[in-house]
């Protein structure tokens, strides 16, 4: 009697598939690309990747019906980063001139409870560009029209958080000098939400404001010249971190490698210009991943991540429970 014939699968042989597919994509083969990413589909490894790789893919290649199809599908079934996943939807929309869909959904999404605050930003552009394609009487009432100063100082100080927001984004094209007294004392207020003083330190460094300026937020006081400040990319203290997490975390998991890093832009953007405290890289990176791990449901003990990155239990602990707190703070409810 015959025997069949077992089929034996090279170890580790869905991620090479995957590498291989980001590769090529890299490469600009993006016809090649998408047949090894559907490839890799078929294995059912990385879901969340291939199905992006796969749109990106399909833009690329001008089938931007397909890639928009797809696109809506991953928002619909909440796979991979909703946010990223969304933001290439709207820049789809965007090339197709679907602009009226361009707004309704930033509209909606503004409308719900909670926004990343380094989307923000993107998103409020996004629409202002889609509002000004439409045909004027779709746009009657919707642009803000901050023109007198008093209305200015009264929205930056009682309005609501959508308020503020878009006042500060109002000043990105203007000189803010006259406004400078205002912001200090805005800056200077601990009630204020702490990314809203992120985007205006964010704007005293654009313009080259030199002069000392107090900061307070987090609970704690800091004093410094905007003008000297580094963003970031720049900051090699987040570089350091990043760093340790391709070394331990990359190979093994790349989507949680992702995730961690937009998580470190997140709890940055509520902590600029604050100092990390402690003030050890690996300490954070090991918090991040422990973080992490609790939000995608991983496993992974306290001990096994502290021996991983060479700190102390407590440490870790220490360290997840800030960045949870600064996580807290680092959606927008608009």
């Amino acid at each position: 009697m015959r025997k069949e014939k077992k089929i034996v699968e090279f170890p580790n042989l869905k991620q090479r598939l995957l590498e291989k597919a980001m590769q090529t994509m890299k490469e600009k083969k993006f016809s090649e690309a998408l047949e090894l990413f559907e490839q890799a589909r078929e294995n059912e490894y990385a879901y969340a990747e291939v199905e992006l790789g796969m749109v990106v893919c399909y833009m690329e290649l001008g089938q931007l019906t397909e890639a928009r199809n797809r696109c809506k599908k991953m928002l619909r079934e909440d796979i991979g980063d909703y946010f990223h996943v969304l933001q290439i939807y709207i820049t789809i929309l965007i090339q197709l001139k679907e602009y009226g869909e361009v707004k309704t959904t930033i509209e909606a999404i503004l409308e719900e409870d909670k926004l990343p605050a380094q989307y923000a930003q993107n998103f409020y552009q996004l629409l202002e560009f889609a509002r000004k394609m439409l045909p004027s009487e779709e746009n009657e009432s919707m642009e803000p029209d901050y023109n007198d100063q008093e209305d200015e100082l009264f929205l930056l100080h009682e309005g609501n958080v959508q308020k503020q927001y878009e006042l500060i984004q109002s000043l990105k094209h203007r000189n803010i000098r006259p406004l400078v007294p205002e912001i200090e004392k805005y800056l200077k207020d601990e009630l204020k939400h702490p990314v809203l003083k992120t985007f205006l330190v964010h704007l005293l460094i654009e313009q080259g404001w030199d002069k000392e300026t107090e900061v307070c937020k987090m609970g704690q006081r800091t004093i410094i010249v905007p003008s000297n400040l580094k963003s970031g990319e720049e900051d090699p203290f987040l570089n350091k971190i990043i760093s340790i997490l391709e070394d331990t975390v990359e190979s093994d998991n790349p989507s949680l490698f992702e995730g961690l890093k937009e998580m470190l832009v997140r709890i940055h953007t509520v902590q600029f210009p604050l100092a990390f405290t402690p003030d050890k890289p690996e300490v954070w990176a090991a918090g991040l991943h422990h973080a992490g791990v609790e939000l995608f449901g991983l496993e992974a003990s306290d001990e096994e991540l502290a021996a991983q990155y060479d700190v102390s239990t407590l440490e870790v602990k220490s360290v997840t429970r800030e960045i949870n707190k600064l996580e807290d703070f680092s959606y927008l409810r608009l």
